[in-house]
């Protein structure tokens, strides 16, 4: 291949977008390309990038004004010369216009931005020159992201310089992880389970306020939560107060999600919006049933009726409907979850996904 890439994030914390940035700028290495990256000095993804020799790593403190900073900038460009780069991909705003503008001084002839997040780009006249004259390509985890970033302009872009590739899982190493359960599981109780941060975002007062209701109605259900966030204390006050204290486990950060999984019957997904969703995959691969708000690009993810059961966001009866639905039909759980396990094998497989982003580096 030979041609020389350079993977640009400056997020300190570690993340779906980070995890993306690291698996690509490995397979990019194994697959020919000389492969560079840029992460902030204090980053985890630094952290693990810097223990790969073979990828040539700039750690500088960058931020929103960074742009602005003539030292930052020479430094970018000098970084971007030295390493010959042709293509950039740049995660975040601030890297936007940092990194695309060092890139085009550079002389960089690809300058892509990935959107993971489907927020809408202000209208601004700094947005109008980024895009329209600093980026030659827009990529995307999902139409909806697209569409969500052009939003507020969809003149912003031209549709022709625009793609989505979806986030993949590498299955035969997913499948090779050990599946034995985190949790034991009671007898006799469907075990609902429920993975992400505990934040606004993520909807988890849906599924504690639709597990009361199975319980009213007389459902044997646990929940099981993994992540942790700011709301976790106002979570645990709210499972207490409504009497689901026997019901509910936190189980904090886990390592090892597989395990997790394996620990389910029911993967929930209360998000009120994703910008892909890795655990919704993940959960399909395992052959679990999910129930979701239709709501951002989860029904791209998930087909309604298909692989689970998406409910208007928001409503917590027609979440616990759905979720009483599956609950007592272990054979439809069984269908659905083998459907998923086959809609992943069929659009989401890191091998297809990569393939994608090839198509789009050398279009």
């Amino acid at each position: 291949m030979n041609r020389s890439i350079c993977l640009f994030n400056s997020n300190r914390a570690w993340g779906g977008g980070e995890q993306w940035f690291l698996t690509h700028a490995l397979l990019l290495a194994e697959r020919g390309w000389r492969v560079c990256a840029v992460t902030h000095s204090s980053s985890v993804l630094g952290d693990r990038l810097s223990a790969h020799s073979h990828i040539n790593l700039l750690r500088i403190p960058v931020g929103n004004l960074s742009f602005l900073n003539p030292a930052v900038l020479s430094r970018l460009v000098a970084f971007f010369r030295k390493n010959a780069v042709q293509s950039v991909i740049l995660a975040l705003p601030s890297d936007l216009k940092c990194g695309g503008i060092a890139a085009r001084l550079a002389g960089v002839g690809d300058v892509i931005f990935r959107r993971g997040l489907a927020l809408p780009t202000r209208d601004s006249l700094l947005n109008r020159f980024l895009f329209r004259r600093v980026l030659t390509k827009l990529l995307c985890n999902s139409e909806h992201t697209r569409r969500m970033v052009l939003s507020a302009n969809t003149n912003l872009m031209a549709p022709s310089r625009t793609f989505v590739v979806y986030n993949g899982i590498d299955l035969p190493a997913f499948d090779a992880l050990p599946g034995h359960p985190l949790v034991l599981r009671s007898h006799g109780s469907v075990v609902i389970g429920c993975a992400g941060r505990l934040t606004e975002q993520k909807g988890h007062q849906y599924l504690i306020d639709a597990t009361a209701l199975l319980r009213q109605r007389g459902l044997d259900v646990t929940v099981l939560l993994a992540g942790t966030g700011e709301l976790e204390q106002e979570l645990r006050a709210r499972v207490a107060s409504l009497g689901l204290e026997d019901c509910f486990r936190f189980l904090g950060f886990v390592e090892e999600m597989k395990q997790f999984y394996a620990s389910i019957d029911i993967f929930a997904l209360p998000s009120l919006w994703e910008g892909f969703g890795y655990v919704l995959s993940e959960a399909m691969s395992m052959r679990l049933p999910v129930v979701a708000f239709e709501a951002s690009n989860i029904p791209e993810v998930v087909e309604h009726g298909g692989a689970g059961l998406l409910v208007p966001p928001r409503d917590v009866v027609a979440f616990a409907d759905a979720l009483e639905k599956l609950a007592q039909d272990p054979a439809l759980r069984v269908r659905m979850g083998q459907n998923g396990r086959q809609r992943v094998e069929s659009q989401f497989t890191l091998a297809k996904t990569f393939h994608a982003l090839e198509k789009v580096l050398l279009a």
